[in-house]
């Protein structure tokens, strides 16, 4: 998919982030905080600087902020970061050598704990790339080059931690949209154990715009929970991921011998034909796009 600059109306912008056209206007009027141009037609177009602000702003929200204060500090924020793309200002389209260079950048900084250099790399991968590349050709590149170096000895648990947390507080400021669909329900979790769950973060972004509603319950899971919101929810998909094939050995619990159970599916890297196939469940491909292509097509065919 090739990159390109965004523009878009507020009902676009209201969509994207999970935010009223109502709230956005009065923070746009009140607060200065939304820039938009005038297409040739008159309409008021709304860029990936706007989107930014807003997610910013949605973060600071959760963390116990008025309204005021955090489009405040987003302002301030922006202000003294100039390699920060300013309202009007084209993202440059990235090859895919800047998305390795950029990579390269993001772990540096992970090793300098450099939070404000992270959130700058990632605000120029979310303007010049589709969030689908963003996730498949940098964050998870990023994730398994973390991986490795933690391996190594490279980095430190508190790095990985570091920088888990960062990425982990952006991709949620994406999520606020995800029940208000009206497509097939997806409950998505960790088995316990399992600890690493923003590869499944992303796979909840990836559904959610392509029309599902998503329940997540995130790492470390017990399997009786999650029978019990599964026999709440009656969704039409769980997906459970882990790095690890032992840790999904009996996770899904008794939901394996319901018959009105919903489809199950493992993913990550120790989804395995052997444990899958004992449980009745489907294998998703490692790639992240693809797996949410066919959850998608999977749930459309009947049983």
């Amino acid at each position: 998919m090739s990159p390109q600059v965004m523009t878009m109306r507020i009902g676009e912008l209201s969509r994207r982030v999970g935010v009223s056209t109502h709230v956005l206007r009065a923070w746009e009027s009140r607060y200065g905080l939304l820039r938009p141009v005038r297409s040739s037609g008159g309409y008021r177009l709304y860029g990936p600087a706007d989107e930014r602000r807003v997610r910013a702003v949605l973060l600071l929200r959760e963390a116990g902020s008025s309204a005021a204060e955090a489009c405040r500090s987003v302002l301030r924020s922006e202000r003294s970061r100039p390699t920060t793309l300013q309202d009007g200002e084209a993202a440059s389209p990235l090859g895919p050598a800047d998305v390795r260079a950029t990579v390269s950048s993001m772990l540096a900084c992970v090793r300098a704990f450099d939070d404000q250099g992270l959130h700058v790399h990632l605000d120029r991968l979310l303007a010049g790339l589709d969030l689908e590349e963003v996730i498949r050709s940098a964050l998870m590149p990023l994730l398994v080059d973390l991986g490795e170096q933690w391996a190594d000895g490279t980095i430190t648990v508190a790095h990985e931690h570091f920088a888990s947390n960062l990425l982990r507080q952006r991709l949620a400021a994406m999520t606020l949209s995800w029940g208000s669909g009206a497509g097939p329900l997806a409950v998505l979790a960790c088995p316990p154990g399992e600890r690493h769950d923003i590869p499944l973060l992303c796979l909840g972004l990836l559904l959610g715009r392509r029309g599902w509603r998503v329940r997540f319950l995130g790492a470390d899971t017990p399997a009786p929970d999650l029978a019990a919101a599964c026999r709440l929810l009656r969704p039409q998909a769980l997906v459970l991921s882990s790095t690890t094939t032992t840790l999904l050995r009996g996770a899904v619990g008794d939901l394996a011998d319901q018959q009105d159970r919903p489809r199950i599916l493992f993913g990550g890297r120790g989804a395995t034909e052997e444990v899958a196939e004992p449980v009745g469940a489907a294998l998703l491909p490692r790639d992240l796009v693809e797996a949410a292509d066919a959850l998608t097509s999977l749930v459309a065919t009947p049983r």
